[in-house]
């Protein structure tokens, strides 16, 4: 039986590997760069993967859609598949060194049908991530397209486990990219130690929510470094890929299900500095500065509620979803003014609307609810109508039904493009 801990010193510096193509070619000694230990091994079917799935997206099992790609899945309903949590190296956004983890997928016999890279929704409390998840042998929507034969690697980012001290990331353009080709050269390392089996050079990327601007980003990333990999193709969904476009929206609508800004906001600040004052951000006692539920010792604000060890169901129901609620009245203007104008220039420099034009050839599945409750749906209508004017090669389905409904569609949808491939 492998080893829980696979540790980089004991099995790694020693390691004698073939590097080549497929088994049995070249022989060399390598020392892996990224890939740290083994975390946990779950063994599961797809069977049992999609059942889960299923339940977790309350999916309609007369829906149309669904009853093709059950049709399709028949055949190998039964086949096993390998779930690895992993750490490896990479480096925060200030470019220090940390350790990442993640999970991937993959069927022990290796013969699968491509790799899928999807990054993480916006979870807000610490122990949600594929790391953990593949230790509780929990299984989890990011990781669908391992129950359709393909290796699906699934990067936690930063602000879990390792690097739970630091907010997580959100919509930190260039560290998502790096973090998640580490994370890739960090599986493709472990199947050469484990399997004796060197990974493919073309990937697909998909993710919905603040994963659909991680998506993009990885494929700009991917495309504008010598990383040697090609992305085929890029599947994304109930997104914000413009910071400021997404604010300007929020300040309309004055309502958000999801409590995002807030941690959003917090990346911003921790990452680049901007010292910002809370009492000008957030309003009602949100921007308390103490780790504590008593809003008499100066808590139950933003350092208690977004530390990570709240849900954001948990968060949500003590703030609602009335944004005047928590976000101080400067929030509320189309362009940012007073304490928010600090935000402007790094919402800029991350926005993927205005700073990448992807290749015309690769492939963007786009698609948003207009009745999206969390994230506005103008963030998806500006990133189409922008890359349509570069001439990418970009689809949109501007659908219906809120958030999760979307992204059920989003599921569903990807599921089709992916066994069609």
């Amino acid at each position: 039986m492998r080893k829980k801990h696979l540790s980089l010193v004991a099995a790694l510096l020693t390691s004698i590997l073939w590097w080549g193509c497929t088994p049995h070619d070249n022989v060399k000694v390598i020392s892996p760069q990224y890939f740290v230990e083994e975390l946990s091994v779950w063994n599961l079917k797809i069977e049992d993967g999609m059942a889960a799935l299923l339940k977790e997206l309350d999916l309609d099992r007369t829906d149309p859609a669904l009853s093709q790609i059950m049709g399709m899945l028949q055949g190998y309903l039964k086949k096993e598949i390998r779930a690895v949590a992993i750490s490896y190296r990479t480096m925060d956004p200030c470019g220090n060194p940390v350790l990442g983890t993640g999970a991937f997928f993959y069927p022990p016999d290796l013969k699968h049908k491509g790799i899928v890279e999807i990054p993480p929704i916006a979870y807000l409390e610490r122990r949600e991530c594929a790391a953990l998840y593949v230790e509780r042998k929990k299984f989890y929507r990011e990781a669908f397209p391992c129950m359709l034969n393909y290796i699906t690697i699934n990067p936690d980012l930063l602000g879990v486990l390792y690097t739970q001290d630091m907010p997580r990331p959100f919509l930190q353009d260039a560290n998502t990219g790096i973090v998640a080709f580490h994370m890739r050269k960090a599986v493709e390392e472990y199947l050469l130690v484990t399997e004796n089996y060197r990974l493919e050079k073309h990937s697909s990327i998909g993710g919905y929510s603040l994963g659909g601007a991680a998506a993009l980003s990885m494929a700009k990333y991917y495309s504008t470094n010598p990383t040697g990999i090609k992305v085929d193709q890029v599947l994304t969904g109930g997104g914000i890929y413009d910071g400021l476009e997404a604010f300007r929206a929020y300040s309309l609508s004055e309502q958000c299900d999801y409590p995002a800004i807030p941690p959003v906001i917090i990346a911003m600040d921790t990452f680049y500095n901007l010292g910002l004052d809370y009492s000008k951000i957030f309003a009602n006692g949100m921007e308390n500065p103490v780790n504590s539920p008593d809003p008499a010792a100066g808590g139950d604000g933003y350092a208690y509620w977004f530390d990570g060890t709240h849900m954001s169901k948990t968060i949500h129901q003590r703030w609602g979803s009335d944004l005047h609620n928590y976000m101080h009245e400067d929030f509320f203007h189309r362009e940012p003014v007073g304490e928010f104008l600090k935000l402007q220039d790094c919402m800029k420099e991350n926005s993927l609307v205005y700073n990448w034009t992807p290749d015309p050839l690769l492939k963007i599945r786009l698609i948003h609810s207009d009745e999206d409750n969390m994230v506005p749906v103008e963030c998806a209508d500006l990133l189409y109508h922008e890359y349509k004017k570069k001439d990418c090669a970009i689809t949109y389905n501007r659908t219906t039904g809120d958030h999760y409904q979307a992204g059920s569609e989003f599921v569903l949808t990807a599921m089709l493009y992916l066994l069609l491939k």
